[in-house]
């Protein structure tokens, strides 16, 4: 049968309400003698159905600790029980029985003690059983004193041993984490009903039925109910996270053992008077001053590491939606160390993908080179004012292109965190896409699409700088016949029609590596990087026939012609003169009645 959580809470707080009012009937009728013996069994026994539920409904991880305060349970239940024939006057041997299950009872409450300290923790972890050891001198040193002065009875036995666990399992156990168990704080308070009731008798000196104090005793049994039964307790004995290790509470109940000590010596003021009051106080106010400064200074911590957690959770969560890339390379071995969830998005590759990969040889080929500079740049300037160095490269995208990026390179950093270089990627590719378009539409003629004559100067002068003999550029200018009776009979569309197919059977007549440009107007331009007298006639032979095969325009199947000069060039000639010698050519071509081509290949001429 599952339970819900509300209605397992809500059944343990009624279970609990019933064993308190059975304690307030206890103490209303106050029975004594044997009577009183019998109704602590029979409570404690209810106590004892708690367990199995902890166990086997909630399955608390504290099995342990839970097995041995049932175990606790039960030899106390049996120590009333046998205490009954004794109150009836029975032979003196069942006092040492009732005396020995005590003793054993006693024994089982320090085993779930020490369960529980230990409980979801590595079986290495040497504070933990420093703890549980701490707990069984302070209780054995306790006992060993409170015998020396009361003789060991139930109450001087029992004080020292459940203030012990009070003070070193309870506290901690109720106040660990930042949620409070209420299981936890159901336990605190019962541990806190004993050693009230146990250390109220063990001052006064009255026995254990002349005071009210004894009851209040009872009412621990009510707590245990409540502890077992509430849903909470499932989270006794989880696996302790390393940064909760060292909390307040846990501090504070490690740090109230010490008190063992000066209570020792108060004990001793009371039942042999002396230097025993002075000491006691004076060692209890001391450790105590002690323990609230241990306690500040942890509790400060615990708040510090609180805001770290915080600040760490915001950071990731600014990362993880952050649209620019953050990566760590190693400054020794170039290899990137961290890269944030963003370059998903950015590159298709998860962050994991990078991780131990060289930084440089992400980039493309083509890039490398600069970002390599950009990097002994950011070197130089560690130490100065320079700052951060920006670069643009591509990186390769899972999809086999690549991705223009602005990379910032904030220099090296050595924190705890974070050791290397700082690199901020920001995609830039719409950008360079852009610019790019810019840069051609800054060197081609929008009408033709072929280069402009800006463009076509450049190449020009590159070609020029450095002729070689063996194998020279050469110009070819080509000046369209009677364009503007093209433009006036069928119109200025018609003549853009024309330009343009122009210009295409232009570059389909000569090779990828030579240039086509549109210099103005109807006239063209075309450089051949590497040339021969041969090559020059063929491919102005081409272009006459290529420009004079008929075209469609606006409807109007015609046909126009070109007179076209070309140029070799000569060791001596620079652009403007090899283009010069094209441009007379040309004109040479059209005296000679047009349709035709005039060539210049000795440099003479």
């Amino acid at each position: 049968m599952i339970i819900s959580g509300d209605s397992a809470a809500r059944s343990a707080w009624r279970y609990a309400g019933l064993v308190a009012l059975a304690v307030v009937l206890v103490m209303v009728i106050d029975p004594r003698g044997a009577w009183r013996a019998a109704a602590e069994a029979a409570l404690l026994g209810i106590g004892l159905t708690a367990v199995p539920v902890a166990i086997r409904v909630h399955r608390t991880g504290a099995v342990a600790a839970w097995l041995g305060l049932a175990s606790c349970l039960l030899f106390f239940a049996l120590s009333s029980l046998v205490d009954i024939p004794v109150k009836l006057g029975g032979p003196p041997f069942l006092g040492v029985i009732e005396v020995a299950l005590d003793v054993v009872a006693y024994g089982c409450l320090v085993a779930a003690a020490v369960a529980q300290l230990v409980a979801g923790r590595p079986r290495r972890d040497l504070e933990t059983w420093a703890d549980a050891i701490g707990l069984l001198l302070g209780g054995a040193l306790a006992v060993v004193a409170s015998a020396g002065t009361t003789g060991i009875d139930e109450a001087g036995a029992g004080l020292p041993l459940l203030t012990a666990v009070v003070l070193l399992v309870g506290v901690p156990l109720a106040f660990a984490g930042t949620s409070r168990s209420i299981s936890a704080q159901a336990l605190l308070v019962g541990g806190l009903c004993i050693v009230v009731g146990f250390g109220v008798q063990l001052a006064t000196g009255l026995p254990d039925e002349a005071t009210i104090f004894d009851d209040v005793t009872l009412f621990a049994v009510a707590a245990i109910v409540l502890a077992g039964r509430h849903p909470s307790v499932s989270q006794m004995g989880q696996r302790a996270d390393a940064a909760d290790a060292v909390t307040a509470g846990r501090v504070v109940g490690i740090g109230a053992t010490l008190l063992v000590s000066p209570a020792l010596l108060f004990m001793l003021g009371i039942h042999h008077g002396g230097q025993g009051y002075l000491l006691g106080v004076g060692s209890a106010a001391l450790t105590g001053l002690a323990l609230w400064r241990v306690y500040g200074l942890t509790r400060e911590r615990e708040l510090t590491r609180a805001a770290l957690v915080d600040s760490e959770a915001r950071l990731q969560l600014l990362m993880e939606n952050a649209a620019d890339v953050v990566a760590i390379v190693e400054s020794g071995t170039g290899t990137v160390t961290y890269m944030s969830p963003a370059v998903q998005s950015l590159l298709g590759r998860p962050p994991a993908y990078f991780i131990g990969r060289n930084a440089i040889e992400l980039a493309d080929p083509r890039d490398q080179a600069r970002l390599r500079a950009a990097v002994t740049a950011v070197g130089r300037a560690e130490g100065t004012s320079i700052g951060a160095v920006d670069v643009d490269v591509r990186l390769e995208h899972s999809s086999g292109g690549t991705r223009w990026v602005e990379m910032r390179l904030s220099g090296r950093v050595d924190t705890v965190a974070i050791s290397g270089w700082v690199v901020n990627l920001r995609e830039v590719t719409d950008r360079k896409l852009f610019e790019e378009e810019l840069r051609r539409q800054a060197r081609t003629d929008p009408l033709t699409g072929v280069l402009n004559r800006s463009a076509f100067s450049e190449r020009l002068e590159a070609a020029t700088a450095a002729i070689d003999p063996a194998a020279p550029p050469a110009v070819l200018f080509v000046d369209l016949d009677d364009f503007k009776a093209v433009n006036d009979s069928l119109g200025h569309a018609a003549g853009d029609d024309l330009l343009i197919t122009v210009a295409a059977r232009l570059a389909a007549n000569v090779r990828t590596d030579d240039v086509v440009a549109r210099l103005g107007g109807d006239e063209f331009a075309v450089l051949l990087t590497y040339a021969s007298a041969e090559r020059l006639r063929d491919v102005a032979d081409r272009l006459v026939a290529g420009v004079r095969e008929p075209m469609s325009l606006s409807g109007t199947v015609t046909s126009v012609t070109a007179s076209i000069g070309g140029a070799l060039g000569a060791p001596e000639d620079d652009a403007e003169r090899l283009l010069h010698r094209a441009d007379t050519a040309m004109y040479e071509a059209k005296r000679s009645g047009k349709d035709s081509r005039t060539l210049l290949v000795s440099p003479g001429r």
